[in-house]
């Protein structure tokens, strides 16, 4: 059973779990309403998780770019070699 309390979201927050700390977050202010510390907590996991969603992203669109133009320049080489032969 996970642990609902704020030392093990940060726990996980320091792992770099930011959706595991999110949800202990939510449950706690499920309890807390009025606690800003955790009302801020939720928006810094919010924001982490949406900045690690963008650089995966970003990764992919660069490899995309990379094997789109490496097979530009096998259909480059394709045509030479044919037009060669």
């Amino acid at each position: 059973m996970e642990q609902k309390t704020k030392t093990f979201a940060e726990i996980y927050e320091s792992q770099g779990h930011y959706d595991k700390a999110l949800n202990i977050y939510i449950e706690l202010l499920k309890e807390n309403p009025l606690d800003a510390d955790l009302i801020d907590k939720i928006k810094d996991m919010q924001n982490l998780i949406l900045s690690e969603k963008n650089k995966k992203k970003e990764a992919i669109a660069a490899k995309i770019s990379l094997l789109s133009n490496l097979l530009d320049k096998i259909d480059i080489y394709k045509t030479k070699s044919i037009k060669s032969v």
